[in-house]
């Protein structure tokens, strides 16, 4: 069994480095049957510690188009295929430091055959993000729902409204390339990791791992994606409007209900935190009304 771990990066090479050197310490003492690879694949094409990144990868990635979306879309593209699963999480992200190996734990979920598996995830906070040698907090697990391990409609009913972190996401590379046609419509969403996840919920193929696998940086809230939030905010609305075409009526209408309560509407939280002028609700119910009877 051949699982890739996928870390798309941009200018971020101190904690890139540091979770590489974590992943080799992982592999040298892992002892199970599934055969790893590790791929960066990269945003920058002038980035300096290239030629220290490519000595602690498999295979250094520069992305052949521009930002988050196209590092994971051409990857997807060009090299899921040789694996039997993919999985990815973001440049400064940690795996978990407990006493089983991160990999075997993997190699666990990739064995259930599900389209996609989500891990639960641990936050961390430290004084030093960008320091090899860290001294790190660790908030209670993301996820304190019991009832999504054993509860299908439970687990469609939060991640249809509530996209899925970029983090502890595994997926069989099948499923990622049967969706390979309808990707593109995900490109500039800033969320096309989760369209295989999303589809997977649909199709009664998601279960969710509730092992905190990987700890997930809560100290850069202002960099990357989140360096302009009126461009998450709109790259989710596209989002929405996209998933119409991969979603029933009634899923559609569970994923527009938990957008607007969660991202879009007025009283949402990330509009919330958005200074600038953005459309109003009633712009953004329109368009989505417009997708629907399209």
């Amino acid at each position: 069994m051949k699982i890739c771990i996928v870390i798309p990066t941009y200018r971020r090479n101190v904690q890139l480095v540091r979770l590489l050197s974590q992943l080799a310490e992982l592999r040298e003492t892992y002892m199970g049957q599934a055969e790893y690879s590790v791929f960066v694949t990269d945003s920058d094409p002038n980035n300096p510690a290239s030629d220290i990144i490519q000595q602690l990868c498999d295979r250094y990635i520069l992305n052949k188009g521009t930002g988050f979306d196209d590092n994971l879309f051409y990857f997807y593209k060009d090299y899921a295929g040789a694996f039997d699963f993919v999985f990815s999480c973001s440049d400064d992200d940690l795996f978990n430091c407990g006493p089983v190996n991160a990999l075997d734990l993997l190699e666990v979920a990739a064995r259930q055959d599900k389209a996609a598996v989500h891990f639960n995830h641990f936050e961390y906070k430290t004084d030093s993000p960008d320091g090899m040698e860290m001294r790190y907090s660790l908030s209670s697990a993301a996820y304190n729902l019991p009832a999504l391990t054993d509860d299908p409609e439970a687990l469609r009913r939060r991640f249809l409204g509530l996209l899925p972190r970029h983090v502890g996401m595994l997926y069989k590379s099948s499923h990622i390339t049967g969706l390979l046609d309808q990707l593109p419509a995900f490109r500039g969403t800033l969320h096309l990791y989760a369209v295989p996840f999303m589809c997977a919920v649909e199709s009664g193929q998601a279960v969710f791992f509730d092992y905190p696998l990987n700890y997930f940086s809560a100290e850069v809230g202002d960099d990357g994606a989140w360096e302009n939030k009126a461009n998450v905010y709109y790259g989710l609305l596209q989002y929405l409007v996209a998933s119409k075409a991969l979603l029933s009526r009634e899923s559609f209408e569970l994923t527009r209900r938990g957008f607007m309560g969660n991202y879009l509407g007025q009283s949402a939280w990330l509009r919330r935190l958005i200074p600038e002028d953005l459309q109003h609700e009633t712009e953004v119910l329109a368009r989505i009304e417009e997708a629907m009877t399209v």
